[in-house]
């Protein structure tokens, strides 16, 4: 009664606030909408022609304060709230062309306001640049323009040398955070590692403004996960045009890999679409060494893999302008991966007195996974008035269908190669899985003269439903296990409203605060075991910035987030999945979300020195426990709550040019970390010292820069994960880059992993046993990548405008 009384109560109160969120948007949208008061003009030099980008400013006694720029045909229009007496002015880049008092009573009309053309208004081109690197009160951003690879790239090639970022096996990752998302205008991308590495291949370094780099995201993004976010800007202002890319890569590494894509983009009238394919074949030759220390054995597996590629993925985004205040758009994606993993598993059972293998168990294995995802976004924006005020609204949805399929064999051998009887073992995994997910987001960013406010809500509902069938076929026949078998449903809803408010107090002081409120109720349903397990809570999730920036060239920032990770669905799932006849995992239902703490200083020098310091707390993490019987021998793998984390550290970002042809970019960090366990089967404390360093070398080597050689080596020193041990390693690329044929034909050469030393080994305990787990990805390759950029700018006579600047010619 008690745990009902609860539910209804946060029910209850999430109800009515998410109806006071409705109401408030409501009546803030209405309010403006009709209740303000529209100044309009026009600027015009004296001969009559149009001033774009001209500034207005309307002041009214030092309360209020509105701003806006001139159009290409020289017209503004201003929203107000009050009427009075204010002060027009008129400005030009910087330079006061016209101030004056006007009373405003009601809706008025200006008229041409003619100015003097002495700032050079006909023909003179203002360029400022902008910094490569700016600090925000919330996140970082480098600003794409002021980089030499701004021009005839791609975002991987621009990732590279983004601080924070590291790009390893054409994956992208952000360092010193355990996962990240990738977002585009603020809109996430959901993409697999393969699929997203191939779509932010068909992204153009032309039409990139900036990335973002997201440390501690604020409240208006999902608490989900101690990840961090890299937010791709695209550019506002892209000219008219249609343009068009073809890529191709050859990889080989063991074996061969082939990729080729394409995309499409076209902008015009307000109308853009964008297309974008890839298509990935090819296979892997990854190995799995693992071992475990038995008080009268050694039990050394391993495990020869192949594994086989054959993706396929496609994108399309359309956006419509309706006028200067709505814009709406969609996008959809769909990507089929096929997987066909060919495993062959050696188990050594070795004496460990006299290190002879007393037996050997042969377990090969052939695996298909298949899968299909569909993932659609609408969104709408009202560009509210000048103030900046602007609503949008986002409804997303994504359909996942996996299928997979196992057949394996087990028979265990004598030193004299001949097999023991009754050892022979096989049998067959079938499973799908279908998850469907859909969520609503409504937001509002609200300027006001004290704060820049942003406030929303948010509404997700998941549902996974997984069926796994279990055959034993060690009789030639299949003979259904119901034990082995299972049907599971999962499902999860999610409310969430968030608020944040955005201050700068002066040219050095900046704050910015937020909170987030999530509801979240899960219902585990087990068909086959007739058990249902359901989880509520509702959690808050502050966040905190503050930043002071008492000069250009010297910047601090200091943050903090509160964070949750929850559990993967296929985690919660309670079936077990046999891998051998002496290893199995299986999920846990019981499984709970973990919550982490993270609070980082920052100081920036100048573009060239960044430094921060970090503390994190998880209490209640989860992992993949493995826990193994002495006596059997047996191997379970199953997640648990058992884990309390505590790291401290710092990183160090170095970017140097010791010539204009030569860039360096260097970041180490150091931490230290502190774990306790809640399970008796693991250590029950581990701490210790952790590194990692990487040095970037970019040369330009030719004058055109059109040609380009880089090389990077990374480091990581031995240390602990968690209640693991895990060695030393490190990797070694290189690649050149040469643009052609005025920079549209791009031909790259990239070497990765160029020693074979990025093997990491891991040694952990389990009830009193020691294991060891070294694995290699087949990382080493060469890889050679073509693309071509082709396209045209549509001409466009603007008669109002006396002399048109060329325009440049697409990449």
């Amino acid at each position: 009664m008690r745990h009902s009384f609860l539910y209804i109560m946060k029910t209850m109160i999430l109800t009515n606030i998410t109806r006071n969120i409705f109401f408030i948007l409501f009546i803030v949208c209405t309010t403006t909408a009709f209740s303000q008061i529209s100044v309009k003009g026009g600027i015009i030099t004296s001969e009559k022609q149009p001033v774009e980008f001209a500034e207005i400013y309307l002041q009214e006694s030092n309360i209020n304060w509105y701003e806006t720029s001139t159009d290409s045909l020289g017209n503004f229009n201003l929203q107000i709230e009050n009427p009075g007496n204010y002060i027009l002015t008129v400005a030009y880049f910087g330079e006061e062309q016209l101030s004056k008092e006007i009373s405003i009573i009601s809706d008025l009309d200006l008229g041409k306001i003619i100015i003097e053309e002495t700032t050079a208004l006909n023909s003179i081109v203002i360029e400022a640049k902008r910094k490569q690197i700016e600090k925000k009160v919330d996140r970082l951003i480098f600003n794409v323009s002021s980089s030499i690879q701004s021009s005839g790239s791609d975002a991987i090639e621009l990732f590279k040398i983004t601080p924070r970022i590291k790009v390893e096996n054409d994956k992208v990752f952000m360092i010193g955070k355990s996962s990240m998302r990738v977002m585009i205008n603020d809109r996430v991308v959901q993409l697999s590692d393969n699929d997203l590495t191939n779509f932010l291949r068909s992204l153009r370094s032309d039409d990139i403004q900036s990335i973002e780099v997201i440390t501690n995201p604020p409240a208006k993004y999902s608490a989900e996960g101690n990840s961090g976010i890299i937010n791709i800007i695209t550019k506002n202002k892209i000219e008219e045009a249609w343009h068009a890319s073809l890529q191709t890569t050859y990889r080989q590494g063991n074996h061969p890999i082939g990729i080729m894509g394409g995309s499409f983009n076209y902008n015009k009238n307000k109308f853009k679409l964008s297309y974008n394919t890839n298509y990935y074949k090819g296979s892997i030759a990854p190995v799995n060494n693992s071992l475990i220390e038995y008080p009268t054995i050694l039990w050394k597996e391993n495990n020869k893999r192949r594994d086989f590629y054959d993706s396929f993925s496609n994108g399309l985004e359309v956006d419509y302008e309706f006028s200067k205040k709505i814009s709406m758009g969609m996008n959809y994606r769909y990507n089929k991966n096929g997987l066909e993993l060919r495993s062959d598993l050696t188990s050594n059972i070795i004496n460990s007195i006299s290190q002879v293998t007393d037996s050997l168990i042969k377990t090969p294995s052939l695996q298909y996974n298949n899968t299909d995802l569909h993932t659609f976004n609408y969104h709408f924006v009202y560009q509210i008035d000048t103030l900046k005020r602007k609503l949008s609204f986002d409804f997303d949805y994504f359909d996942y269908m996996s299928d997979s399929n196992r057949n394996f064999t087990s028979t265990t051998y004598q030193t004299n190669n001949l097999n023991t009887p009754l050892s022979f073992y096989a049998a067959n995994n079938i499973g799908t899985q279908k998850i469907n997910n859909y969520s609503f987001n409504l937001e509002m960013e609200h300027p006001m003269k004290w704060a820049n406010l942003n406030y929303g809500i948010r509404l997700s509902s998941i549902e996974s439903n997984s069926e796994f069938k279990y055959f034993d076929l060690t009789n030639g026949f299949p003979e259904f296990d119901s034990r082995q078998s299972n049907n599971f449903i999962y499902k999860e809803n999610t409310q969430a409203i968030y608020f944040s408010a955005h201050k700068e107090w002066s040219d050095k002081w900046e704050t910015k605060i937020g909170l987030r409120l999530e509801n979240t109720n899960t219902q585990g349903n087990s068909l086959t075991l007739d058990e249902e397990h359901k989880i509520n809570y509702t959690k808050l999730f502050p966040t905190t910035y503050v930043s002071f920036t008492p000069n250009d060239d010297h910047s601090f920032s200091l943050s903090y987030s509160r964070r949750i990770n929850r559990p993967n669905y296929s985690l919660l799932n309670p079936f077990r999945w046999i891998a051998s006849a002496y290893s199995y995992s299986e999920g846990n239902p019981y499984l709970q979300p973990a919550f982490t703490n993270n609070v980082e200083l920052e100081y920036m020098l100048k573009e060239n020195f960044i430094s921060s310091v970090y503390f994190s707390h998880t209490d209640d993490d989860f992992e993949q426990l493995s826990i193994i019987n002495p006596e059997t021998s047996i191997q379970q793998i199953i997640p648990k709550n058992f884990i309390i984390n505590r790291t401290i550290g710092f990183n160090q970002t170095v970017i140097v040019k010791p010539l204009s042809w030569w860039n360096i970019s260097f970041f180490g960090t150091v931490y230290y970390s502190s774990t306790d366990s809640k399970v008796p089967v693991t250590l029950q404390y581990l701490k210790g010292w952790n590194g990692e360093f990487s040095v970037n070398n970019d040369f330009t080597l030719n004058k055109l820069n059109t040609l380009f050689f880089n090389i990077r080596y990374t480091y990581v020193t031995k240390g602990v994960d968690n209640l693991d041990y895990n060695s030393t390693y490190n990797q070694l690329n290189t690649s050149f880059k040469g643009l052609f044929f005025d920079k549209k034909f791009t031909v790259s050469l990239h070497a990765n992993d160029i020693l074979s030393s990025s093997r990491i080994t891991y040694t952990g305990f389990s009830n009193g046993l020691k294991t060891v787990i070294r694995n290699y990805y087949d990382n080493r390759y060469i890889a050679l990548s073509l693309s071509y950029n082709f396209g045209e700018i549509f001409q466009k006579e603007n008669r109002n405008v006396k002399n048109n600047e060329d325009l440049n010619r697409t990449n």
